[in-house]
């Protein structure tokens, strides 16, 4: 079933890519509980079954199954919140 809209992408191809593109997420720290003031904790790339976490600067924190599977295993130590930012994960 590979039929072709007229840009040549492939209802496959549009299929995958939905699936299992890479998508962008932030785990943001509450660090103050009385105004819920969030600053970056850790960001991070999910793509198919498995996400990346990242330090600000670059340096892997973790391996994970999913940005939610991050979100807990963070959420241990610190008062984190899954973020999914809108401009980074638009498909077009």
């Amino acid at each position: 079933m590979s039929t072709e809209d007229a840009s040549g992408i492939t209802a496959l191809d549009a299929a995958l890519y939905c699936t299992h593109r890479p998508r962008v997420f932030a785990l943001l720290e509450r660090t103050d509980p009385e105004t819920e003031e969030l600053e970056l904790f850790a960001w991070g790339v999910e793509v198919g079954g498995s996400a990346n976490v990242f330090r600000a600067d670059g340096h892997v924190l973790a391996h994970c199954g999913s940005a939610e599977a991050a979100q807990r295993m963070f959420g241990i130590i610190r008062d984190v919140v899954l973020a999914w930012p809108e401009e980074t994960n638009r498909i077009e």
